[in-house]
């Protein structure tokens, strides 16, 4: 390898069937970013050409990085050499048949597998707590949705994934289905018993998708974590932002067998995409994919004794508690991935939105998220016993400084039933539409997206009828964080169907 382009070396080699220690998109981007090159092609600052505040903080390096499609680059849409290559190398890693990049984040992602799996009017089973691009690539297709209640789980107040049983129940009900889209891990970190989901959807020829975009890291885990595409998924997003270590937006479609055909989800993915696709996030991928798949194991066998001591210190003599493994395997019948550290924070008689403002605001920690009873924290690879003691000492501190003797308990926290659907939600897109007062749309059918975000899962979707529980949560979320994301333009309003 070139001098200029060494990096460390794993101390065990993995054994994958190609070789992992190249980047090759990466190296082609930093060998052409060092030539003495006159640009007359865009973008228009020219490889950073004036100095300026970019150019100032980000260096003379990320300015020429950046940088447009040409021959030796190679073209996204189109991949023929490096990108081709890093692409392999990708499906490789997470073994899978074919790997596109997305520089559009996993939404589009989540998009194209949708539009690649059902047509208009073809039903398609997803889990209601998923994702906003779910309903968004719903909307886009005009699949038919049909919506499985997850486990809800009120002591922490949050939803796992949909449990084997009721996704049976769903198939056996609506044999017409085309597709199912599961959500593994959940946003929490529960994973569902996956490998029977597949068989199940499989013996009734139906396409299995996944939403990964939190369960980057599964397939490079020491334990014996089954990761998506293992389980038998045909078709896989994961943000390898998230928690495999490339820069924000970038992430990975991975496709697997012969349901779905390469070429079709080449076509979708190209009609998603933007055609300047950025270099700096591709390569990132490219970086990401060589570090999980050569250190990856290493680093999370050394991190996990360190974040299991951490629960043991944030439980011990105080009225906290995290979410254990065990615990969800006994109330849930699911695993659990233990690099979300979620934890329950009511009982010290705060909510989660006030302790994850205090840690923000007093201690200089950014929590993932909030909700009603529970803070959460992402642990990727890049974590050290120095950031998660940090973590531990602040939340002790809390507690000692401001815990309240009156655990915390609230109705709103997590909804316990699935919104009536009244018209496919693109339907209710199109339909004509009236915005008013959110208070005075109980029974009128939803042509908005209500959303708190993160996590990004709607209260309301199009089609769907508002309901008393809908509007409770609104206000609900509006008092504790303050507001809930609409596309109405005046303060709680909502965009209905007109009758």
């Amino acid at each position: 390898m070139n001098k200029l382009l060494e990096f460390e070396q794993p101390l065990i080699k993995a054994a994958p069937k190609l070789d992992h220690n190249q980047m090759p998109l990466f190296q082609t981007l930093v060998q052409y970013a060092r030539r003495d090159v006159i640009p007359f092609d865009v973008p228009g600052h020219k490889m950073g050409a004036q100095m300026n505040p970019l150019r100032m903080v980000l260096g003379d390096m990320t300015m020429r990085m950046d940088v447009n499609s040409m021959k030796e680059l190679d073209l996204l849409s189109h991949p023929q050499s490096v990108i081709k290559e890093a692409q392999e190398l990708a499906a490789d890693a997470f073994g899978a048949d074919h790997a596109y990049f997305l520089v559009n984040g996993t939404t589009i992602g989540i998009i194209a597998m949708i539009l690649a799996a059902v047509k208009p009017g073809e039903t398609l089973l997803v889990p209601r707590n998923c994702h906003k691009s779910v309903m968004n690539g719903i909307i886009l297709s005009g699949a038919k949705p049909i919506f499985i209640q997850p486990e809800v789980d009120l002591h922490f107040g949050i939803a796992h994934g949909v449990s084997v049983k009721n996704v049976r129940k769903a198939l056996n009900e609506n044999t017409e289905t085309k597709a199912i889209l599961v959500t593994y891990p959940t946003y929490f970190g529960a994973m569902n018993e996956l490998v029977e989901i597949c068989e199940l959807a499989h013996e009734r020829g139906v396409t299995v998708l996944v939403d990964s975009a939190h369960g980057a890291h599964l397939a490079f885990m020491p334990d014996d974590y089954i990761d998506p595409l293992t389980a038998g998924a045909d078709a896989v997003t994961v943000s390898m932002h998230k928690t495999g270590g490339s820069l924000t937006q970038s992430s990975l479609l991975l496709l697997k067998g012969n349901r779905i055909a390469p070429e079709r989800m080449q076509k979708i993915v190209n009609m998603l995409q933007t055609t300047s696709a950025n270099y700096l996030l591709m390569s990132s991928l490219d970086v990401a994919r060589r570090e999980m798949v050569l250190f990856g194991k290493k680093r999370y066998r050394e991190l996990k004794p360190i974040v299991m001591d951490a629960v043991l210190s944030i439980e011990a003599n105080s009225n906290y508690e995290v979410l254990k493994e065990a615990y969800v395997e006994k109330y849930f019948q699911q695993s659990y991935d233990w690099t979300k550290l979620v934890i329950r924070v009511n009982g010290i008689g705060f909510t989660g939105f006030d302790v994850y403002t205090i840690l923000k605001e007093e201690y200089g920690i950014q929590m993932e998220l909030a909700e009603g009873y529970v803070i959460m924290a992402v642990i990727s690879s890049f974590d050290t016993k120095e950031s998660i003691d940090k973590l531990v000492f602040a939340l002790k501190d809390i507690e000692k400084k401001y815990g309240k003797h009156a655990t915390i308990i609230s109705t709103h926290v997590t909804t316990s039933e699935v919104n009536k659907l009244v018209l496919v939600p693109r339907d209710a897109f199109y339909a004509e539409q009236e915005s008013i007062p959110i208070d005075q749309a109980v029974g009128r059918i939803s042509a908005d997206t209500l959303m708190i975000y993160p996590p990004g899962i709607p209260l309301v979707i199009p089609g769907e009828l508002i309901s008393n529980e809908v509007l409770n949560q609104y206000h609900y979320y509006c008092q504790t964080i303050g507001s809930v994301l609409t596309e109405a333009k005046e303060a709680n309003h909502i965009k209905v169907v007109k009758e």
